[in-house]
Order: C-alpha cells, then sequence, then structure tokens
C-alpha cells in the first residue's frame, strides 16, 4: 500500500454470479463490535466490516475503524461525526483497515446483531424487478460432503 492509502468500496469477486445488499440492526444491549474485536470504544470507531471467503473457507474478520483523533472542524448540528471528520479531510474519512486475528467473523455478527438482512441475486436478475407472487416451504435439506 502506497503512502496515499487506497479507498474502501464494494465488496468485489472476480466473477460476480451473484450480487446484492446486506443491512444489520445493531443489538444495542451488548458490547459493541470495538469491544468484540479488541479495539477500546473510546479511542476507535468502526465503520466498516469485511468477511469474505472461498472454497477454503472464511477469510479472517477484517473491520476498518477511525481512531478518535482524525481531525473534525466545525460540525454542523445536521451532520454525523463521521461526516464533519470526512469534510474536514478532503472529503475523506482517513481509516484503518485491521484484520482480527483469532475472532469467527459470524459469531461477532450474531453478538452484534438485532436483525441482520442478507439479500443476494442471481446475475442475470441484478436489474429486473421480481415480484413474488407465491410463497411456500422447502423440506429440511442436509449437505452431503463433496465425495
Amino acid at each position: 500500500m502506497g503512502e496515499d492509502g487506497y479507498l474502501w468500496g464494494d465488496a468485489s469477486v472476480s466473477y460476480p454470479d451473484w450480487q446484492g445488499t446486506a443491512q444489520l440492526d445493531q443489538r444495542m444491549t451488548s458490547a459493541g463490535i470495538e469491544e468484540l474485536v479488541g479495539l477500546d470504544p473510546d479511542e476507535w470507531s468502526v465503520v466498516g466490516i469485511d468477511i469474505g471467503g472461498g472454497e477454503e473457507g472464511l477469510h479472517p474478520l477484517e473491520v476498518v475503524a477511525v481512531h478518535r483523533d482524525v481531525r473534525v472542524e466545525d460540525r454542523r448540528s445536521d451532520e454525523s461525526l463521521f461526516v464533519a471528520m470526512a469534510r474536514a479531510n478532503g472529503g475523506e474519512l482517513p481509516a484503518t483497515h485491521f484484520r482480527v486475528h483469532e475472532a469467527d467473523a459470524f459469531e461477532v455478527l450474531l453478538k452484534i446483531m438485532h436483525v441482520f438482512d442478507f439479500r443476494l441475486r442471481s446475475r442475470g436478475a441484478v436489474d429486473v424487478p421480481i415480484r413474488i407472487m407465491s410463497q411456500a416451504d422447502l423440506p429440511e435439506m442436509f449437505m452431503q460432503p463433496d465425495e
């Protein structure tokens, strides 16, 4: 990585057969993600979660966090702290990308989530409105290991 860093963006894979969105409503009655991954919540604010994997399993959990010492000037009453920080720093939020070793990404999500919604669409249906006309249940299925 160069001294100018890099812009953290959307998820990306070589062949995006499935694309979508995710949203998480954070639980307010338990420890925050900062504490769960080992960051001091008085010093750091997590602003991004990065979970990836492949045929070999999940990659380590990664988080993107902003240190409390990031410059902020003249925060307006109608803007978030992060918007004010970005405005004071050339329009971008300076952050640190942490790899969290020895943490199960899904266990961390389970501990911070109140509600989680993850939706993927097949590549050919990405820009096509999908109207659900019926609902049904499928029997329980068990995946068999590859032979």
